[in-house]
């Protein structure tokens, strides 16, 4: 069978592929540079539930914004979800991460991780990242990439209020 064609709706995993990772050449199934203006409505609505969620955020919608329109990060949208991904480099090792700090889908609990995870490594591949990172602070999400994506927990930052 040729590598590079994809057959759509013959296997039985969910998004029509029998257990294969994504053919790069799939572009519509993959996420693209979103232009920030015309996805702008929906990503903001989602940046606002991940703010809700969780406490420790400490950006607004117009942060992210920023960054993105400024090119320190990138919007990376799908019919489906939204990441923002930022490339940093270590200061003692001059090594290129990867990092996703935000990552938003219409639907949780569909594996999105998991078929999109092979196209940000190759975005990092391409990058000149030795590392991807994810951050979340969902139990769930840690479990899933540690045991099913191969990823290991390389930090665990523990965080707590004070009052005045």
């Amino acid at each position: 069978m040729d590598e590079d064609r994809t057959d759509r709706g013959a296997g039985g995993g969910p998004d029509g592929h029998a257990g294969s990772k994504p053919k790069w050449q799939d572009l519509e199934r993959l996420p693209v540079v979103g232009n920030l203006r015309e996805e702008w409505h929906w990503v903001k609505k989602g940046i606002e539930e991940i703010i809700r969620l969780d406490p420790y955020v400490t950006y607004i919608p117009e942060d992210v914004y920023h960054s993105i329109k400024s090119g320190e990060s990138t919007l990376w949208v799908h019919p489906d979800i939204f990441t923002v991904t930022s490339i940093t480099t270590d200061v003692f090792n001059e090594e290129r991460t990867l990092t996703i700090w935000l990552a938003w889908a219409k639907k949780r609990g569909t594996k999105n991780a998991a078929y999109h995870m092979p196209f940000y490594e190759e975005v990092a591949r391409r990058s000149n990242c030795a590392t991807v990172e994810v951050r979340s602070i969902q139990t769930p999400v840690v479990d899933f990439f540690t045991r099913d994506l191969g990823y290991e927990i390389a930090d665990i930052t523990l965080s707590k209020r004070l009052g005045d």
